[in-house]
C-alpha cells in the first residue's frame, strides 16, 4: 500500500507524547512490512522541508505553525496531498485526530482516496476531564471557560464534520470507540479498536540496566523506588502521589520517589515537594530520552499513573507493564482496557488519595504478591498490546476499508 499520513506533529519534530510515539511505530512498522509510508505536517522548528527516516517520507509545511491546526494547515496540507498523489497514488489516507477533511479533498480537485482517523482521546473526553477538576479542586473556572470554548470550536468546526464523513475511525481503547459512537454518531461498523502497542523487546525487565542506574542515582539495595514517568500536568495527578508520599512513608521510610519528565506543573511540584518537606525523598529527573526510559522504569519497584485525564491507552504503563513493574493507575478512560485489577495491576478511584496510599503500600509490603503483578502484567502486554500486534490490526484495518471503498464504487 502506498500511505500518506497527517499528522500536526510528529516525533520527528522533537515531540514524545503518545500521539507522536504511535505516530513514529506505526510508520516504521509499516515500512518494515514492504509499505510505502509519507507524512504530511506543520512547519519544523528549524526550518527543514523535508526528510527520510528509516524508510519514511517526512513533509514539513513551511507555510504553517508547527502544531496547529489554524494558520494555513486545511489549505496547505491538501495542496500538498494533491502535488504528492499525481505522483505517488496513495490508496488510503490517515489521520492522527480529525485534521483533513475529504470534503476538502474532492472540492480542490482530488480523488476520492479512502481515509481513515485515528483518535487517541477526542475533545468531550478531555472537557470533561477538566470540568471534574475544576469541581473537584474548586478552581480553575477560568481555565475551564477558555477550554469549553476551545472545545466548541474543535468539536463543531473539526471532530463532527471529519468523524461522520471520514471513511472509517480507529480508536486506541474500548472507552475511546464508545465515546465515539455515543457522542459523534458514528456509525459501529466504520469504527475499529486497535490498542496502543509497545516494543515488548526494548521495554523488558533487565537487572544490569536496574543496578547501573540506581547505582548512578545514590539508590541502596535497601530502599524501594516509586516512579511517575509522563508529561507532568496537574491533571496527571503528580500532585497526589506528592501528597499521598507522606503517608507511604509511615509504614515505609526507605521510600524515594522518582519523577521524570517536564510540563507546565513541574515548578509547582517541586514548590509542593519543598512545602511538605519532602526533598530528601523526591528526585525530578526533568526530560529522560525515550530510548533511555527503560533503564528508569526497571530502577523502580512500582510504576504510579494517577491521572485525573481521561486517557486513550497511555504509553507509559504500557511500557512499565512490558517491563514487568506492578502498576497503580486512576479507573479513568482506556486504563481499564489494559489493567485487570488485581491481576496485572491495580486501580484506584480517580483522585482517592487514601486510596493511593493503600494501594501502594500493600505492594510495597507484599512481595510475592506485587511479583504476581508484575509477572502477569508483562504477560498481558506481550498479548495483547505489542508494537507487531497494533501495525498488524492497522494495516487489517486499512484492507477492510480500501476493499469495501471500492465495492461501493
Amino acid at each position: 500500500m502506498k500511505i500518506c499520513i497527517f499528522s500536526i506533529v510528529t516525533y520527528w519534530h522533537g515531540m514524545r507524547g503518545g500521539m507522536e510515539i504511535h505516530g513514529k511505530l506505526l510508520s516504521e512498522g509499516l515500512v518494515d512490512r514492504g509499505h510505502e509510508v509519507t507524512i504530511i505536517s506543520t512547519r519544523h522548528p528549524e526550518g527543514m522541508e523535508y526528510e527520510e527516516r528509516n524508510g519514511i517520507k517526512l513533509v514539513y509545511l513551511k507555510n504553517t505553525i508547527f502544531d496547529s491546526k489554524r494558520h494555513n494547515w486545511k489549505k496547505e496540507s491538501v495542496k500538498k496531498l494533491l502535488e504528492l498523489d499525481k505522483v505517488s497514488k496513495f490508496d488510503i489516507l490517515c489521520c492522527q485526530d480529525p485534521i483533513v477533511s475529504n470534503d476538502l479533498i474532492l472540492r480542490e480537485g482530488g480523488r476520492n482516496i479512502p481515509i481513515i482517523v485515528i483518535m487517541e482521546l477526542n475533545k468531550i473526553l478531555l472537557i470533561l476531564s477538566e470540568l471534574n477538576q475544576t469541581i473537584s479542586h474548586r478552581k480553575g473556572l477560568k481555565r475551564l471557560i477558555k477550554e469549553f470554548f476551545s472545545f466548541l470550536y474543535y468539536f463543531f468546526c473539526w471532530e463532527i464534520p471529519h468523524l461522520r464523513k471520514c471513511n472509517a475511525v480507529v480508536a486506541v481503547s474500548n472507552e475511546i470507540a464508545s465515546s465515539i459512537k455515543k457522542w459523534y454518531f458514528v456509525d459501529e461498523e466504520k469504527t475499529y479498536t486497535v490498542y496502543n502497542g509497545v516494543e515488548v523487546n526494548f521495554f523488558c525487565p533487565d537487572q544490569s540496566q536496574r543496578k547501573r542506574i540506581r547505582r548512578a542515582l545514590a539508590i541502596s539495595d535497601q530502599e524501594k523506588v516509586l516512579l511517575f514517568f509522563s508529561f507532568i500536568t496537574k491533571q496527571k495527578g503528580l500532585h497526589l502521589l506528592i501528597k499521598a508520599l507522606p503517608g507511604i512513608l509511615e509504614k515505609n521510610k526507605s521510600t524515594k520517589l522518582l519523577v521524570v519528565g517536564e510540563g507546565n506543573y513541574l515548578a509547582e511540584a517541586k514548590e509542593l515537594v519543598k512545602q511538605l518537606g519532602l526533598d530528601s525523598y523526591v528526585v525530578f529527573l526533568g526530560y529522560i530520552p525515550r530510548e533511555k526510559t527503560p533503564g528508569y522504569i526497571n530502577a523502580s519497584e512500582i510504576f504510579i499513573l494517577p491521572t485525573l485525564r481521561q486517557e486513550g491507552m497511555p504509553f507509559s504503563l504500557l511500557e512499565a507493564m512490558a517491563c514487568g513493574k506492578p502498576v497503580i493507575a486512576s479507573k479513568i478512560g482506556g486504563i481499564p482496557s489494559v489493567i485487570d485489577d488485581g491481576v496485572n495491576g491495580l486501580l484506584i478511584p480517580p483522585g482517592n488519595i487514601s486510596k493511593l496510599i493503600e494501594k501502594t503500600t500493600f505492594l510495597l509490603n507484599n512481595k510475592d504478591f506485587t511479583d504476581k503483578l508484575a509477572d502477569n502484567a508483562r504477560k498481558k502486554v506481550i498479548q495483547n498490546f505489542s508494537h507487531e500486534k497494533m501495525v498488524e490490526e492497522t494495516i487489517n484495518a486499512f484492507e477492510l476499508v480500501i476493499t469495501r471503498k471500492r465495492e461501493q464504487g
